[in-house]
């Protein structure tokens, strides 16, 4: 899934993102670069991953973003999660510069965008360049135009799941009919899972996976140390959440934290007193939480096990 998310967002930076004129002049040398940033990244690529896949999570300030065009340090930085930008799927966290607005464009593969900070703007046309709200989500198709830009004073963070590799193509004409769907974040369609866990599911089947989706655990609740058959990405969104091996190794995430958890991993969870957590993730294959035991916070009760359910998919697919 990286793949996806990263040819989104990266495609963005390297085709002329900034709004000076030198930097409109250089567009048309974009999809070189961009192709050349791409193999320039496959080292510092593969570090990262495994830096990630040995961790519980990273916070923001700990992740070792990289330029995804060593040409352009001040454009788009990068860190990949899981996958591979080159070959694909991927997924990764993006950081936009502030002020960078792509031209139209689009990606051969399809991906999932995920707001992690305001005044993103993505849109189906270069004329319409309304920011989201933090937690908004989207699921791009494939060779379908969009545009992709950081309208704020302070750099923007975009969460990418992306089904193959990172490529862009600019775009004069945005599509006709698009089919892209866009869900604010302050309208989120939860469905609930199990003890007051909630899921948004952004595309896919959660009861057959792969999938994509937002989840909302309640404040103070905590899981058991459980495993998934399915490798799981994740982006924390908002709240203080606690993840690790055991109750007496955990680690604590704060927004914009980012984890890959591999299957068959023991972990457990658990959310922050003061507030819920929200958080996006991937899995590559089903979720089960028969497993999962949740102790909930304050005076809230916990359904038994054989009470829960991963909802449908809601999917913009």
């Amino acid at each position: 899934m990286l793949r996806i998310v990263l040819f989104a967002l990266l495609g963005l930076a390297f085709t002329g993102c900034a709004s000076t004129p030198q930097a409109k002049s250089q567009n048309a040398a974009a999809p070189a670069t961009e192709a050349v940033a791409v193999e320039e990244s496959a080292a510092a690529e593969a570090v990262v991953t495994k830096e990630a896949a040995l961790s519980p999570g990273l916070n923001l300030d700990e992740i070792p973003f990289q330029a995804f065009n060593p040409e352009k340090p001040e454009g788009i930085h990068v860190y990949v999660i899981s996958g591979s930008l080159k070959e694909g799927p991927f997924s990764a966290i993006v950081r936009f510069p502030p002020g960078m607005m792509s031209p139209l464009h689009s990606h051969s593969s399809s991906y999932s965008g995920v707001v992690m900070s305001e005044n993103m703007v993505h849109s189906s046309s270069a004329d319409d360049k309304e920011t989201l709200p933090i937690n908004s989500y989207w699921h791009q198709p494939a060779g379908e135009p969009h545009i992709d830009g950081c309208l704020s004073e302070e750099p923007c963070y975009l969460l990418v799941f992306m089904d193959g590799p990172v490529d862009m193509t600019p775009a004069e004409q945005p599509a006709a009919e698009p089919k892209a769907k866009i869900t604010r974040g302050d309208a989120i369609p939860w469905q609930e899972v199990k003890a007051g866990v909630q899921m948004a599911v952004i595309t896919g089947n959660p009861k057959e996976g792969p999938f994509q989706a937002l989840f909302q655990f309640p404040a103070g609740m905590t899981t058991n140390v459980h495993t998934h058959e399915a490798n799981f990405t994740g982006g924390l969104l908002a709240g203080t959440h606690h993840r690790g091996p055991a109750a007496d190794a955990l680690v604590t995430l704060k927004s914009r934290a980012v984890w890959n958890q591999p299957a068959g991993t023991p972990h457990m969870e658990k959310c922050g007193d003061e507030g819920p957590c929200l958080f996006a993730g991937a899995m590559d294959a089903a979720l089960n939480t028969q497993s999962v035991e949740v102790t909930a916070g304050a005076a809230a009760e916990t359904p038994a096990a054989d009470e829960t359910r991963a909802p449908e998919a809601t999917s913009a697919d």
